[in-house]
């Protein structure tokens, strides 16, 4: 355990070797196993990928190896540039050897440098791979970095992956994320699985929360009532980190014993921040019966009701039968129509009926096949529009124009610029307003079409659009000379005269 003199108690109280771990027992077994390798040597995967909500406990664990074990630790997460360049520097040069203080310490053959990559889903990009020139140049330059935010980094993770001599160990919330939501999402997951063995972390029980609240109470020592602890962790969805935080805000509240009308002050002001991830909604929404319990799911999923409606729409195909579908398709149909009032009434209740009117109908009728679970699939017409090279080409240059995040460009203004530029839709590439108008270059003009620039008519939609942009700056020039005024010759006479005035 940390110092006690840490005034944060996730800290103060975060496990610092692997029996003080709770919950998520099989996992911990794998985990080990995989540890147990590097000790003869190196396992055939010498990565590590763990995935799971917050707050279960996956970038403790490593730190707890770490700790444990004697290792250094090289830790890289979500807040730092994670390009290429950054981690070739920090986590694969570092990979190829043990660390300077093991070595200074006596560390053996048995030392390992730990490479931990936290929230690895946060990397952004795709996986194409840059160029070592480039890496490199960015290595030598200390000012005006060749490459910046993430750019190339889940390719050099790949290449970490394939070189490394030392264990690494990444943690994710969300692995879709992390493969990316275009066509090629099924190769990069594999991709990076051939190299990492995948951990997923679930949720801990209730006798695993009562395990860390009584041992960080009787650190502390406090006691508290039976009944005010079940009341604790009843609320609690198994975020261990959310537990240890709620025993840290009752004691700064409450001095001596804790009973039930302190823990009862406290749920009455905080809100819990849980979320259930969308394929395990849509799996509770289908099975529940009941309207209310499925609004209640909704709320809680990680999705808002405009992706909650895609999911349903698209899932909805195969959970019921055609007859049922006909059925439900008019809540459908009024769930898009509220849901679209939003972008100009926002007093109206767009949201709650959206979500609303889609959870009902999803509950109106028995599934296909009431026995089973339903089989949720990721819809596919919500990964088109979204590969790396249209949206890094147009994304990022709104953001700056903007002065907004990439989050909200591509979640709500990218898909209604997909919509006007579709060509089933009656869009014609050859019309270049309202890229103009965003002021793209010729290659987000293509983007918005989803024209890739290899394609023979890519070559001559780029030479219409230079062409009619150098006409539009001629006409421009022109009609700043015509509107300027004559300039009459007035000699040398420097004479002030009531014409000049």
């Amino acid at each position: 355990m940390a110092a006690q003199g840490v005034d944060d108690w996730t800290e103060r109280y975060r496990p610092d070797s692997l029996d003080l771990m709770e919950g998520n027992e099989t996992q911990m077994r794998k985990i080990k196993q995989w540890l147990d390798r590097w000790t003869d040597g190196s396992p055939p995967k010498r990565g590590l990928l763990l995935s799971g909500p917050p707050g279960v406990g996956k970038t403790t664990l490593a730190r707890a190896v770490a700790i444990e074990k004697g290792w250094t630790i090289i830790e890289l997460n979500a807040s730092a540039d994670r390009n290429a360049a950054s981690i070739r520097s920090a986590a694969t040069q570092g990979s190829q050897h043990i660390s300077l203080d093991s070595f200074v310490n006596g560390g053996g053959s048995q030392s390992k440098t730990l490479i931990l990559l936290d929230e690895v889903d946060h990397l952004g990009g795709g996986f194409a791979r840059v160029s070592d020139d480039r890496i490199e140049s960015s290595l030598e330059t200390s000012e005006d970095k060749v490459l910046k935010g993430d750019t190339g980094g889940k390719a050099e993770l790949l290449n970490l992956l394939d070189n490394t001599k030392q264990p690494v160990i990444m943690t994710c919330n969300d692995p879709m994320r992390l493969w990316g939501k275009n066509r090629g999402w099924k190769r990069n997951r594999d991709r990076l699985l051939s190299k990492a063995e995948m951990v997923g972390f679930g949720r801990v029980g209730k006798v695993h929360l009562r395990r860390v609240a009584h041992r960080v109470l009787d650190s502390e020592g406090r006691d508290i009532d039976p009944g005010a602890l079940e009341s604790l962790i009843g609320d609690n969805p198994g975020d261990l980190r959310a537990l240890v935080r709620d025993l840290q805000a009752i004691c700064v509240i409450e001095e001596g014993h804790i009973d039930l009308e302190a823990v009862s002050s406290l749920t009455e002001v905080s809100t819990r921040d849980s979320q259930i991830d969308v394929f395990k909604a849509m799996r509770q929404v289908y099975k529940s019966g009941s309207g209310k319990e499925a609004g209640m799911v909704l709320m809680s999923s990680d999705k808002d009701p405009d992706d909650m409606l895609a999911w349903f729409a698209w899932n909805n195909q195969t959970v019921f039968d055609a007859k049922t579908l006909a059925r439900i398709s008019d809540a459908m149909c009024m769930a898009d129509k509220a849901l679209a009032t939003k972008f100009f009434n926002r007093a109206f209740r767009s949201w709650y009926w959206g979500s609303v009117l889609t959870s009902q109908a999803a509950v109106s009728y028995q599934t296909r096949d009431p026995g089973s679970d339903p089989y949720i699939g990721y819809p596919d017409f919500l990964r088109r529009g979204s590969e790396s090279w249209r949206t890094s080409t147009v994304v990022g240059q709104l953001s700056k124009e903007m002065g907004a995040s990439k989050a909200s460009i591509r979640e709500d203004l990218w898909p209604s610029l997909l919509a006007i530029h579709e060509e089933t839709l009656g869009a014609n590439p050859e019309d270049f307003t309202v890229a103009k108008h965003l002021g793209l270059e010729a290659a987000g003009h293509l983007a918005l079409h989803g024209i890739p620039r290899n394609r023979k008519k890519a070559a001559r939609l780029i030479e219409m659009y230079e062409s009619d942009l150098e006409q539009e700056i001629d006409e421009e020039i022109q009609t700043v000379e015509d509107s300027q005024p004559p300039v009459e010759d007035e000699g040398d006479s420097t004479q002030f005269s009531l014409d000049s005035f």
